[in-house]
């Protein structure tokens, strides 16, 4: 008689049984998105042209500045000497185009078992505002007041014991009211910090540190894990936080003496990629400067800069592990300015397929960022005692 088992294979049950093909994987129609994190940093871009002239590529915001003190007496007879006014100073923003598209077919849509279109639009309006967010981002951290942790003066000097403490918290906050920042909520500065730094300013213990009241008045916030309001900013947590393995090099190194590339690539061959992490410093015999682990495979590593020369077969290469470095941002009013031509937006394109069969969706948007007060704006760097 035949069989019906719904396994295959078995020895047990005399190899491959009839009924195994009426037996199969189900899956979920229902197809969850990734992790998402809020964009927050283009929401420091609080000022932008008021009266814009006329459009053009790039806008050019301007500032008055005072007349110097005088201080001393009028003399009654003598009538003083009028003074010129001085040159505004002015900042600009160049503007550029922005955008991402999908290519969506017909026979994706007809063969897929869940709703692709929404979820397409879904992930291309995130990927607008996630790519707006970074490219504010990238102009926030050129601001030119930068503070470190411990004693450091460098990025590439600091190490796992610089981390983040409640006296640069309140360094910062007397540096922007000495440049005399305007607040941007009441009397309180914007404080963007990362989770791992947050971590460590509220691990802090003793006299002067953010735990001590908390405990003594209310635990709330510390069951919670909120920092809400301290030393005169207002603190968001995001792991958007700007962080880069660019800090000291740490103790522990790989060295391999079997490893060879070629011309043009990005890719070293080696025997063993143990001990080697991603985001570790590349050296080494034809070894571009500045290279960076970006993915490890087997026997492989992928680095960030192609090289040049080729790594002969035998070059010895040197992996070391970097610190992690974190940016805080404190901001005032008008730190951060933008400047906008067309608004980011989803853009469904033309099907224009002899078949209509491919539909694009994309977004796009014309805009531009740059500092506009650079005395209300200072940018923290340290490292994290848990990921560094």
């Amino acid at each position: 008689m035949a069989n019906a088992y719904t396994t295959t294979g078995s020895a047990s049950l005399g190899g491959t049984v009839g009924g195994a093909g009426l037996v199969q994987k189900a899956y979920d129609r229902l197809i969850e998105f990734a992790l998402r994190a809020q964009p927050l940093i283009r929401s420091v871009a609080d000022k932008t042209p008021a009266r814009q002239s006329i459009p053009g590529s790039s806008v050019v915001l301007q500032r008055y500045v005072d007349l110097s003190q005088q201080i001393t007496t009028l003399t009654e007879q003598t009538d003083p000497d009028a003074v010129a006014l001085a040159t505004p100073t002015y900042t600009t923003i160049t503007l550029a185009e922005y955008g991402n598209a999908v290519l969506v077919t017909r026979a994706l849509e007809l063969f897929s078992l869940a709703d692709v279109d929404p979820a397409i639009a879904n992930i291309i309006a995130f990927n607008m505002a996630d790519s707006i967010d970074t490219v504010a981002q990238n102009v926030l951290r050129t601001g030119t007041n930068v503070l470190y942790g411990g004693t450091r003066t460098s990025t590439a000097t600091l190490t796992s014991s610089d981390t983040f403490t409640s006296a640069l918290a309140r360094k910062t906050t007397a540096k922007l009211r000495a440049n005399k920042a305007i607040p941007r909520k009441g009397s309180l500065y914007w404080a963007g910090i990362h989770p791992e730094v947050s971590h460590d300013l509220r691990a802090e213990t003793g006299v002067g540190s953010w735990r001590q009241p908390h405990e003594y008045q209310s635990n709330d916030a510390i069951w919670a894990g909120e920092i809400g309001t301290y030393e005169g900013a207002f603190y968001v947590e995001s792991p958007r936080l700007y962080n880069d393995y660019v800090g000291a090099a740490k103790t522990t190194s790989t060295t391999t003496t079997t490893a060879s590339g070629a011309v043009g690539a990005t890719t070293l061959s080696l025997t063993s990629t143990s001990g080697i992490l991603v985001s570790d410093a590349v050296a080494g015999t034809n070894v571009p400067t500045g290279a960076q682990v970006t993915a490890i495979g087997t026997g492989t590593v992928t680095i960030s800069t192609a090289i040049t020369t080729q790594v002969t077969s035998g070059a010895s290469i040197t992996f070391t592990h970097e610190t992690n470095v974190y940016n805080t941002y404190f901001a005032g009013q008008q730190a951060l300015a933008e400047a906008v031509a067309e608004e980011p937006h989803v853009v469904i394109g033309p099907v224009v397929d002899k078949l209509m069969r491919h539909r694009p969706l994309g977004w796009y948007g014309v805009l531009g960022h740059a500092i506009y007060r650079d005395e209300a704006l200072y940018r923290i760097e340290t490292s994290s005692s848990i990921n560094y």
